[in-house]
């Protein structure tokens, strides 16, 4: 038999054994222990010998069958807990026909983890407070709690009895509370216990096991409410850390108008009678939707004097996509991991729809693409890699590696080109048929495609399989020509893939423009590519166009190139383009000649013309901030991607090239930076972040010139800042410098920020994105002070992640063994986090000597170090590279 490439294929998910009808839940919270009793009301589909329920380390106590729903005790039952398969097989006094309707009943125990967070774990307690307890049940955590059927397609109504210590102000779980045992809608006095409450849930709405929610907690709570266009009023619930309701006060409101705004835009009105918010400070990951109930990261949660601009945003689009959830992903549910892009993609591309409408289109898609390019953790870099980038993968060997940039953002892509490939109007239709015929079903990938082909007749069987089963992404090549004679422009397209992988089916917006940068009337449009190659005509000009802007708005996933263009024609069109995308892509390709000849010649002079274009830039009293701080970054990554492994010359290229810019406009730069308040008050949200983003892309040219004068004004800037933005940008710029300050500044730093979540958060990453030759030093002390904890996935991200990304720092020897050293020991203890880190080495076949050999010698200490035991995912990831060498 051949060794087995994951650890869970498809072929593993057969039928399901049995229908859940009902679950009846006890759960009761202990210092260390949570005891549970479940009771499963199932209906076998076929004949059983056996039933099996998934359970993973639990300590099981009794296992019998009831007479009746409500009974506290049955008959004994066989069973056999087979630990190392994570398995209760649990024998029926009798074998069970079809049709056969039993009551089977678990009493356990669990003991939560306070770093492993699945299941029930040990969340942050207050101080005085009886011990915090968090659930995380996505994929696979319910079987940590309680014995089940750990399947999306086990989805049941559920009663659920929480009983915990009386100084609890909060226990929660799913559906509406039982009025008939909780009049108030708050827990009441056990019966007997005085220093014990109890209270219950009733959930009718058929719930798989990873969307259910069990904790208990000490929280202040902000309370709100909503009326929906039907008349229904929802209320709605944030609970907090204690003490810091302020921090929820805008997060309410954006949830007030993110349950309008999907009702009005969407067509889902929400039918529970409360929606809550729960702040988790300990999740490897933002949130996570229970239905009825969201739990987010604190550290996203909050919005305080260190929220960062992008965690900012983030709140926005965490809390308007985890409401849409209760639509995509509770209601109508994936039918395996498989299908886990159904729930996550649809989902992103609504909480997309609701950024843009909030804070305008071209910003939104620009940060978007900038996230789909990410050489870390962006799926191209994932693709280029070679490993991954099916949508729907071949297998896993733990659901969170399903939790990547292919499934968030990759696959949103694939839903954005559905729309355009269809049209608004049918896509809607395909998207209330979807949601009608699956509501409170499952769904798999066929499924949902099927219902998009039904209403707009086209057969969309090629696209889904190119989009959703191919690892790789097409490039598109545009060439163009001009017929003065017959008024004609003619644009060429020809789409390259890897071998063995036909055309895919390409949306490409495009239009005309003319030389007062004005769209030609008629020219806009959106054209199908299919196939190898095709001509767009357009036909009837009167004069001959300025540029033809292809691609807009990045409308098809991959990497577009324009041949013929002159350094003058990209200038050209980044001044007059009107779509604001576009004239971003053409500076960037403008940029992107200059960083290449300096890859193959370090010593090369760079264009003056190049230079002048942001001289041009930082004149434009017209141009938005958003849009200046965009034309003003200069990006290390390349746009021509077969240059991604070329590290430490990409650091070198950027650098040269932010000097060259930096100094031969360093007045006007400066100038530009002082002029621009970013420190008053007045403005709105989105034009203080704007404002911010374009001074953080100012700083960042006047520091590239490392000394005095800039030491001086990022100090200014550090000192006068009343941002958490604004601070951090300018911390991070000293912590690059030379500055003599920089130490004794940073420390400082340390002792205002510590002591906060977020804030100590955004003090680590400037820590670990450091450049100077003490960094490493600097991360081991920081791991060492007591005021860190490495259980706190917030922190642990923010110290490790960044080095991944840290070029310039991680690509020597003693920086890639420093990475695998840290990926071995924090491994099992957070795979999540690690996984993130390991990454850094995924285009090790692609490195350059002395580069690839170290890195192999560093995965392979990783793949012995870190056993599949110990973490599969991690494990399994470096095999991969390795299989790749």
């Amino acid at each position: 038999m051949s060794q087995r490439r994951f650890k869970y294929q498809r072929e593993d998910f057969g039928p399901m054994p049995v229908t859940l009808n009902h679950l009846d839940i006890h759960l009761s919270f202990l210092p260390d222990l949570v005891e549970g009793r479940i009771c499963l009301d199932m209906t076998a589909l076929g004949e059983l010998d056996v039933i099996e329920l998934d359970a993973k380390q639990l300590d099981i106590k009794r296992v019998e069958r009831l007479a009746a729903p409500g009974d506290e005790s049955g008959s004994a039952l066989a069973h056999d807990y087979q630990i190392q398969r994570d398995k209760l097989i649990v024998t029926p006094d009798a074998p069970l026909k079809e049709g056969d309707n039993f009551l089977l009943m678990v009493e356990c125990s669990c003991v939560p983890s306070d770093h492993i967070l699945e299941g029930i774990y040990k969340d942050v307690t207050p101080a005085g407070a009886p011990q915090q307890y968090m659930s995380q049940f996505q994929q696979w955590g319910f079987q940590r709690v309680l014995p089940i059927f750990d399947d999306c397609r086990a989805k049941c109504t559920m009663t659920t009895t929480l009983e915990g210590d009386a100084r609890y102000t909060h226990m929660i779980s799913n559906g509406n509370i039982d009025r008939e045992l909780c009049p108030q809608g708050r827990p009441v006095p056990k019966p007997g216990g005085p220093s014990r409450q109890i209270i219950r849930f009733i959930n009718n709405v058929p719930m798989a096991p990873y969307l259910f929610i069990a904790c208990a907690g000490t929280w202040d709570e902000l309370a709100d409410s909503v009326t929906l266009e039907a008349g229904n009023t929802v209320g709605l619930e944030y609970l907090v850390p204690a003490g810091q309701i302020d921090g929820v006060r805008l997060p309410m409101e954006i949830c007030k108008d993110s349950v309008l705004w999907l009702e009005r835009t969407q067509d889902y009105a929400y039918k529970g009678d409360t929606y809550r918010t729960i702040c988790m400070s300990k999740s490897n990951f933002g949130g996570m939707e229970n239905v009825g109930n969201t739990t987010i990261v604190t550290d996203a949660a909050l919005v305080d004097e260190h929220t960062l601009d992008q965690m900012l945003l983030y709140a926005h689009a965490v809390i308007v996509h985890e409401f849409e959830h209760n639509q995509c992903g509770s209601e109508t549910t994936m039918a395996t991991p498989f299908d886990v892009w159904l729930n996550e993609a649809y989902t992103v591309d609504v909480e997309r729809q609701y950024m843009a409408d909030r804070f305008g289109e071209a910003f939104m898609r620009l940060r978007q693409v900038d996230s789909i390019r990410d050489p870390l953790l962006g799926p191209l870099a994932l693709e280029d890699g070679g490993h991954v980038g099916r949508i729907v993968r071949d297998g896993f060997n733990d659901p969170d590696e399903l939790i990547d940039g292919v499934t968030y953002l990759k696959a949103a892509e694939v839903i954005r080109m559905l729309r355009l490939v269809l049209g608004a109007d049918d896509f809607r239709k395909g998207k209330l048929l979807y949601f009608s015929r699956y509501k409170d079903a499952n769904a798999d990938s066929d499924q949902f495609f099927q219902c998009f082909e039904e209403v707009s007749g086209k057969d969309l069987g090629r696209f889904k399989e190119q989009w959703l089963y191919t690892i790789g992404y097409p490039t598109v090549s545009a060439e163009t020509s001009w017929d003065g004679g017959s008024g004609t422009y003619t644009v060429r397209l020809a789409q390259k893939n890897k071998p063995g992988v036909g055309p895919f089916h390409l949306p490409v917006a495009m239009a005309l423009v003319n030389a007062q940068g004005k769209d030609i009337d008629g020219t806009a449009r959106i054209f199908q590519l299919t196939g190898d190659s095709a001509e767009v005509e357009f036909e009837g000009l009167k004069e001959e166009p300025a540029f033809a802007s292809i691609n807009r708005d990045y409308s098809f996933y991959g990497v577009f190139e324009q041949e013929g263009l002159t350094d003058g024609d990209l200038a050209r069109q980044a001044m007059l383009d009107p779509n604001e995308f576009n004239r971003v892509e053409a500076l960037r390709r403008l940029t992107d000649r200059q960083r290449v000849r300096l890859l193959h010649d370090p010593a090369a002079q760079l264009d003056q013309a190049w230079i002048d274009v942001y001289g041009q830039v930082l004149t434009d009293e017209t141009m938005p901030p958003a849009l200046k701080a965009y034309f003003l970054r200069i990006e290390e990554q390349p746009m021509q991607r077969q240059y991604g492994a070329w590290l430490p010359e990409l650091v070198a290229a950027q650098e040269r090239m932010k000097q060259a810019v930096g100094a031969a406009w360093r007045e006007e730069i400066i100038a530009a930076f002082q002029g621009l308040d970013t420190y008053g008050q007045g403005h709105t949200m989105i034009e203080g972040i704007t404002r911010r983003m374009l001074k953080s892309a100012l700083l960042d040219l006047i520091c590239a010139i490392d000394e005095p004068r800039s030491h001086e004004i990022i100090l200014a800037h550090y000192t006068g800042a009343t941002t958490a933005n604004d601070r951090i940008s300018a911390l991070g710029q000293l912590n690059r410098s030379s500055a003599p300050e920089r130490l004794e500044v940073l420390e400082q730093a340390y002792e205002k920020m510590h002591g906060h979540l977020s804030g100590y958060a955004n003090y680590l990453r400037v820590i670990s994105s450091g450049t100077r030759p003490d960094v490493f030093e600097q991360i081991g002390r920081e791991a060492k002070r007591g005021s860190f904890d490495v259980n706190q996935p917030t922190w642990c991200r923010a110290l490790y992640v960044p080095m991944a990304a840290n070029n310039k720092m991680l690509w020597t020897e003693q920086g890639i063994n420093w990475l695998a050293d840290r990926v071995i020991e924090l491994g099992p203890r957070n795979p999540t986090t690690t996984s993130r880190m390991l990454g850094a080495f995924k285009m090790v076949a692609e490195l350059r000597e002395p580069l690839r050999g170290w890195t192999a010698a560093a995965l392979e200490r990783i793949a012995a170090g870190v056993g599949p035991d110990a973490s599969p995912t991690v494990h399994g990831q470096a095999q991969a590279y390795l299989k790749g060498l």
